[in-house]
């Protein structure tokens, strides 16, 4: 009978889900706003980890400090699988563009896994003058204080991609920044803002809808659910290719064989045909790697965008 206990008791602590911790939810933070692209990865993961786990588990948008406040709750939080948090490709440049930070990058989270590559859109109101990225380009130069764009925050990815849009184009566009990509939106389609930067899947629905205009999308290749819509690149900026990524952290010091299983559950879960359509339909490409693979991406982003934001100008400005 002794033995058995012990048995049960290894176990238990070995698998954090076991059915005796079952009325303890486990958590993914959104450090954005409900409605855009991080959040509906979120959502979706956190339905099919439900049945997989047979618990809850629960979705928190966090926004605010483009990101920054979200993340800080996970490094924060114990490391025991139950509070996890979905960072897109911003998390690895905040430490470029914020000069204090209430968190280390790499050093107080355990990388969990990559689930998605996501490309953005640059977006005017559906009645803008602009019918292409040129005409954009030419109007700004025109008049060089009259155009802004929308963005979710110093430091994401989708500013990072109006600014290098801006360098690479020569376009005078200044930066508006709002607390995430629906509000973004919310604003280009209320003609609030000339033009807006946003996520495929955040925009896609307007797009569909005729609430906005797409003009060109910021990927390299087209995006097969906007097949018409053209790259930047091909309407005249060369060589311009900027996505965003999304992922899955926890708080540093997690278990390694807990880190493996919400991984292989992860991996699971985002290449079922039911999630793999849904998200590919929304213009989203599932990449689940190791987390090896993942902690090795963010490291290498620092690194790729830091004489970007250096030549920018951009630390000090959040």
């Amino acid at each position: 009978m002794k033995a058995r206990f012990i048995l049960a008791a290894i176990l238990a602590s070995a698998l954090p889900f076991t059915a005796a911790a079952q009325n303890v939810p486990t958590r993914i933070i959104v450090p954005f706003t409900a409605g855009g692209a991080t959040d509906t990865v979120a959502r979706g993961l956190a339905s099919r980890l439900s049945q997989a786990w047979n618990q809850t588990v629960l979705v928190e948008n966090k926004p605010g400090a483009a990101g920054t406040i979200g993340a800080r709750q996970v490094a924060n939080a114990a490391p025991d699988g139950r509070t996890l948090l979905i960072v897109a490709s911003g998390h690895a440049i905040n430490e470029l563009v914020h000069e204090k930070l209430p968190y280390r990058t790499v050093e107080d989270f355990t990388a969990i896994a990559q689930v998605v590559d996501v490309p953005n859109v640059l977006l005017v109101p559906k009645n803008s003058p602009y019918k292409n990225v040129m005409e954009l380009v030419a109007a700004s130069k025109d008049k060089p204080n009259l155009l802004s764009y929308g963005t979710s925050g110093i430091g994401t990815s989708v500013h990072l991609a109006g600014e290098l849009f801006k360098s690479m184009s020569g376009a005078h566009l200044e930066a508006i920044f709002f607390k995430g990509d629906s509000e973004s939106l919310t604003n280009v389609m209320g003609a609030h803002v000339p033009v807006s930067i946003n996520t495929v899947p955040g925009a896609k629905e307007q797009i569909d809808a005729g609430n906005v205009r797409a003009l060109a999308v910021t990927s390299r290749t087209r995006v097969p659910v906007l097949g018409s819509i053209p790259t930047i690149a091909e309407s005249g900026v060369p060589g311009y290719d900027m996505s965003t990524w999304f992922g899955i952290l926890g708080p540093k010091g997690m278990d390694p064989a807990v880190v493996k299983r919400i991984n292989a559950d992860i991996r699971a879960a985002m290449t079922s045909p039911e999630v793999s359509k849904q998200l590919s339909d929304k213009g989203m490409i599932v990449r689940v790697g190791t987390p090896a693979d993942f902690d090795q991406l963010i490291r290498s982003e620092i690194g790729k965008w830091k004489p970007i934001v250096d030549r920018l100008g951009l630390r000090g400005k959040s």
